[in-house]
């Protein structure tokens, strides 16, 4: 009977310890797999978002005016959006924002000037109000037309105040067409 008892104990220890060991698998398996799953959210991230966060990163100073991400490549018959962001230290006003091409307006993958292009932008001069010591982010967007010559594009963008007085240096955005 003794025999039997001793048997029976340690069946039972066996099986507790069988128990302990596929429950710490169970947490090193669900470990492993959370710890995958977060690498592959990360690889999920697109470029352009990285960018537009860094962009919003950039942008965290004391410039009154700032552009967070100031090149972008844009295929051709597509569209993307730069963000401005104007903070006024002035009273409450409006102010011009005007969106123009220099000349030259950009320089072809063979390093020679772009004559003409129909590149298409939006707003190319828009007015907004802003509160005196507040912040406000507006859209530049810019589309790539199917013609478009493979180079680098330029485009000037000048914040007036109300007074007609320029309110920063002109900020340059860049468009690469591969």
């Amino acid at each position: 009977m003794k025999m039997n008892r001793k048997a029976i104990e340690l069946s039972l220890n066996f099986i507790v310890i069988l128990i302990i060991s596929i429950v710490i698998f169970g947490f090193g398996v669900r470990f492993i797999s959370r710890l995958s799953s977060q690498a592959t959210e990360l690889q999920e991230i697109t470029t352009a978002e990285l960018d537009e966060r860094i962009g919003s990163l950039v942008c965290e100073g004391s410039d009154r005016v700032c552009i967070g991400i100031d090149r972008k490549t844009i295929k051709r018959t597509k569209f993307d959006v730069f963000g401005l962001k104007i903070i006024n230290i002035l009273d409450s006003q409006n102010f011009d924002v005007i969106v123009s091409r220099p000349s030259p307006s950009g320089y072809a993958k063979t390093k020679q000037e772009i004559q003409t292009d129909n590149l298409i932008w939006n707003p190319r001069d828009r007015s907004v109000f802003i509160e005196k010591n507040e912040e406000k982010v507006i859209g530049i967007g810019i589309q790539v037309p199917a013609n478009a010559v493979s180079g680098t594009y330029i485009f000037d963008v000048k914040i007036q105040a109300q007074d007609g007085k320029s309110y920063s240096a002109t900020q340059k955005l860049y468009v690469d067409v591969p």
